[in-house]
């Protein structure tokens, strides 16, 4: 083989091996360029190129590695927006911070509790929470390494309206490890709000408070007029002596009365799915009730009109001896308070927007405007000028009327002119009609009067 021709075949294989090398280092060039385009959403689409048949192990290779970290991706941003989820639908606010005590996340009740216009992510939670005791709470925890809890009460936004409100929080806080590291590397912070248990908790040792004050004033009259008339040289029959009689046996009674309404109102507070659902005529109950109250009706020379359209049944679902509570104790309160003759109660029922309305009213003496707030609240009364010259009610009667009617899904209201009119509005909802029976209602006249 002479020179030239040796040089010649050195000088196409020498081509060749460069042309294949270039090739080949395109098509890796043009492979890592596809795989950088694609590395956010790991959709990788191959030029033809780095599609040649030189480049298949290492495609493989990488079409696996990439498949790989999309499962683990995939799996990770499942698991990740499954715990958001899960976290946003607890009430309580939470917040994970870094250890720099920036927002890392926090769940909608915590956005709710303190609203703002920038980003919550990567932000100081001072920022955020602007109150030193949340946060010294905080220092405290990452401090000792463990959970620090405290109760403050915190003014924060209004929910939808403008303005602020103050709120008693459970603040917790505790520093988070990684690892099996010993230094933290970061914290998470819980805030709960516990207002409506400790204002559960004030009523009820309001409760206990005022129930014992009411007890004890009927037990010491009873007690003291016992201890009297405990002597053998007493005559009984004389007039004072049974006139002492007479007021014992009212008190005896009002003790009663308190008991039984103090049970009352626990049954309706203990749990409302503990009521009967049954099918009943409101009108039945309303008629009832006057019925029972017709002697102290005769007595006051007062009338009671009810009206109401009786071509038609006013059926409702719900437990009637609370709605007999409810009747009797608004139309016996409006007794009670109006003694002077004369006394006009009217009663009418009517369906609007797919609820009953229930209105009670009387042109007694009516209710300050002052005392209109607080009627419904336990053992208060209205101080009106004849109530020194008879035994006092047990002033749980218009609270049992809220709490049962709140128990059935309704709402009471009350409005009151004094001296004019005083009226007290009940809205209940329609039963639906695959649950009511036939006709409940029986026939009656229309807008009767009592007394």
């Amino acid at each position: 083989m002479d020179a030239p021709f040796t040089t010649l075949l050195l000088l196409l294989v020498a081509s060749y091996s460069a042309l294949r090398y270039l090739r080949l280092r395109r098509a890796v060039g043009e492979l890592a360029d596809s795989l950088t385009a694609g590395a956010d959403d790991l959709s990788i689409t191959f030029s033809p190129s780095a599609a040649r048949k030189e480049l298949a192990p290492l495609r493989r290779a990488v079409m696996n590695t990439v498949s790989e970290a999309s499962l683990v991706r995939d799996s990770e941003r499942k698991q990740r927006e499954f715990q958001e989820a899960l976290l946003n639908e607890i009430k309580d606010a939470i917040f994970i911070l870094d250890r720099n005590r920036e927002i890392r996340f926090l769940n909608r009740a915590a956005e709710l509790l303190f609203p703002v216009d920038q980003p919550y992510r990567s932000r100081p939670f001072l920022e955020v929470c602007r109150d030193h005791r949340v946060y010294d709470t905080l220092a405290l925890a990452e401090e000792i390494g463990a959970k620090v809890s405290d109760s403050i009460a915190l003014r924060v936004h209004s929910e939808g309206k403008k303005g602020f409100r103050e709120v008693s929080l459970l603040v917790e806080a505790e520093p988070l490890f990684f690892g099996g590291s010993t230094e933290n590397t970061g914290s998470w912070l819980l805030m709960k709000d516990i207002s409506g248990q400790l204002e559960t908790e004030q009523i009820r040792r309001d409760f206990v408070a005022n129930a014992s004050h009411e007890l004890r004033t009927p037990l010491s009259i009873i007690n003291g007029y016992l201890e009297t008339m405990d002597d053998p040289a007493v005559d009984l029959t004389q007039a004072l002596y049974r006139r002492a009689i007479v007021t014992m046996r009212k008190h005896g009674e009002r003790i009663a009365r308190i008991v039984e309404d103090m049970l009352t109102i626990s049954k309706l507070e203990s749990a409302a799915d503990l009521l009967r659902s049954e099918s009943f005529d409101l009108r039945d109950s309303l008629d009832d009730m006057i019925g029972q109250l017709m002697p102290i009706i005769e007595q006051n020379h007062a009338r009671v009109a009810v009206k109401v359209d009786s071509a038609r049944p006013w059926p409702l679902i719900g437990d009637r001896f609370y709605w007999d509570q409810v009747f009797f104790n608004l139309i016996e309160n409006a007794l009670k308070e109006n003694p002077e003759p004369g006394l006009k109660i009217t009663v009418s029922f009517r369906k609007e927007g797919g609820r009953y309305l229930v209105t009670i009213a009387d042109d007694g003496i009516g209710i300050p405007a002052a005392d209109l707030p607080h009627i419904f609240k336990r053992f208060y009364r209205v101080q009106k000028h004849h109530a020194q010259t008879q035994v006092k009610g047990t002033g749980l009667g218009l609270s049992i009327v809220k709490r049962a009617v709140e128990a059935h899904h309704g709402k009471i209201g009350v409005e009151s002119q004094p001296g004019v009119r005083t009226a007290f509005t009940i809205t209940i909802p329609l039963p639906p009609p695959t649950e009511l029976p036939d006709d409940p209602s029986g026939g009656r006249s229309k807008d009767r009067s009592h007394g």
